[in-house]
């Protein structure tokens, strides 16, 4: 009696999950009370955050009485809480998340949001859309549902299995220009599957991939359902089948507009020196997770304070820079919608824009040729760099993008990067190679963050890319970490975990650890092609 609504069965190859829809009975006069939504199967019972819990009650128009109420707890509770006075005890803590949850509110890493949230899976990558309603109107629930599934109320169901049609689109784009109007980002929807083709098969789930196995296990069901020709890839479970049982994998997407860290600027608390509004931060600046200078135009980061960008801008990021020039002009790397040019003591590098292939030139006043045709070009020195920044700068995009979850472990390494504390303690080698991958506009980041602890095997091992160069490295001075993982790249374990490497042939190992200012002096060597293979 206590619970009326609809029951949403999801089918994924004849397995199901459901989720009950709490409605209670609403009175006439109770126009406050919002339309309740419960995913049992998505409780969790960690404390919210201050923030999260005030702009959750926004969300649902609740008042903190309202909270409450609902939650069992004392008013003062809710607002102690709140203003950060004292933290509830357990019991408390879990009952207003819990409450705020069977309303529909799904807590995330960097906040809150309210509604009924599917996870599509295509052969492009993994993206989530928000179906939000109102007691009044829960027609885009219902309309959304007969289109990827069946209705028969009380009882919904959605094919978590879906395939791309013109039938499809056209229903995507009228439901789209029915409910686009409240919900804007119902268009997106609409164009991911105008850019997909005919009988391309997707996924569409309740909950997201609860860790990396799963979305890659995900991610192989629907290779093979568009590409049933191709041979199971058991193959690649042995290669990453380890892996994905220690690691977690976080590769932020760089191709359109991400913001990481909390919307709120009175939230905010900065990753670097830690300062807040309240203790004299400002977040006025836009900050960049990874710089611009290496085409990274959409990855932003929220919680990094205008002093502490002001100082990765003038003297961390300059480093990364300046060693990473000549690859930004033979990639053609574009900052800020201009291709760079780069003057050394002894010449000159940059992409000719009067020709449409944006040929690449290279100006030196020592230019020899030995007797196999070889062409060497000494460029000369650049601008004075300390090598430590180069690490400092890889670490802080690292620590820019990584869960919030992980940061409490990794405050030795925010103020190694933010203030240079253990400087002069020795630093683990990074690990550079060319691999012929596809090219990107921006530089990439990859986190392999580990799940449980592991002395052998490193607490997060990140892999910069840009273009076909790339870097593998450790964060240092992590709480999880035992010792100071010198030599993490050739022990045993890691090479077992990380088997991926050993399929890359010229890996190089470079020592960052010097932090006095030293002049490098760059040269460009041209063999010629052998036209024999």
């Amino acid at each position: 009696e206590r619970w009326a609504g609809w029951m949403l069965t999801i089918d994924l190859g004849g397995m199901s999950e459901d989720l009950i829809f709490d409605r209670r009975l609403l009175s006439s006069d109770d126009r406050d009370h919002i339309f309740q939504l419960t995913s049992m199967i998505m409780l969790h019972d960690t404390s919210p955050r201050p923030e999260q819990v005030r702009a959750a009650r926004s969300l649902l128009g609740w008042s903190q009485q309202d909270l409450a109420t609902r939650a069992g707890v004392a008013v003062s509770t809710v607002s102690d809480f709140e203003r950060g006075q004292r933290s509830p005890v357990p019991n408390n803590a879990l009952a207003i998340r819990r409450t705020l949850e069977t309303a529909g509110i799904m807590f995330t890493e960097t906040g809150v949001s309210h509604g009924i949230h599917w996870t599509f899976i295509t052969e492009r990558g993994m993206s989530t859309l928000v179906i939000t309603f109102t007691p009044e109107a829960t027609e885009p629930v219902i309309d959304f549902a007969s289109i990827f599934g069946t209705v028969d109320l009380p009882k919904v169901s959605i094919d978590a299995i879906q395939c791309v049609t013109s039938e499809l689109r056209s229903k995507v784009s009228d439901y789209v220009e029915r409910h686009g109007g409240k919900s804007p980002h119902l268009f997106r929807l609409r164009k991911m599957l105008t850019d997909m083709p005919d009988k391309e098969f997707f996924l569409l789930l309740s909950t997201p991939p609860t860790s990396s196995a799963e979305q890659y296990h995900f991610e192989q069901v629907l290779r093979r359902l568009n590409h049933p020709q191709e041979q199971p890839l058991d193959d690649r479970m042995q290669v990453f089948g380890l892996l994905l049982a220690q690691y977690d994998l976080f590769a932020p997407r760089t191709d359109k507009r991400v913001d990481i860290g909390n919307a709120r600027k009175a939230d905010r608390i900065c990753r670097f020196c830690g300062r807040t509004v309240k203790t004299g931060a400002r977040f006025d600046k836009e900050a960049h997770a990874m710089p611009a200078a290496l085409g990274n135009k959409y990855l932003k980061l929220t919680e990094e304070c205008d002093v502490c960008n002001q100082y990765f801008g003038d003297e961390i990021e300059p480093t990364l820079v300046e060693l990473l020039n000549i690859q930004r002009v033979f990639l053609g790397i574009e900052a800020r919608g201009s291709l760079p040019v780069i003057n050394f003591s002894g010449g000159s590098m940059f992409r000719d824009s009067s020709k449409d292939d944006k040929l690449m030139v290279v100006v030196s006043q020592k230019i020899s040729k030995d007797a196999s045709g070889v062409l060497t070009a000494q460029l000369g020195s650049g601008k004075p760099i300390v090598p430590q920044n180069f690490y400092r700068a890889l670490s802080k995009i690292a620590l820019s993008v990584i869960p919030e979850k992980e940061l409490p472990a990794l405050e030795k390494t925010a103020r190694w990067v933010r203030y240079g504390e253990s400087a002069g303690k020795p630093l683990p080698k990074i690990a550079a190679a060319v691999v012929m991958l596809p090219p990107d506009p921006s530089a990439q980041i990859t986190l392999y963050i580990r799940k449980e602890a592991q002395p052998k095997l490193p607490h997060v091992v990140c892999e910069f890319r840009l273009g076909c160069y790339m870097y593998v490295y450790v964060l240092p001075f992590s709480e999880r970490d035992e010792g100071d993982l010198i030599g993490f790249f050739e022990e045993e374990d890691f090479r077992q975990t990380f088997r991926h490497y050993a399929f890359v042939p010229s890996w190089s190992q470079h020592d960052y650890s010097g932090n006095q200012e030293i002049q490098v002096i760059q040269n460009i060597t041209l063999q010629p092609l052998d036209r024999s293979n």
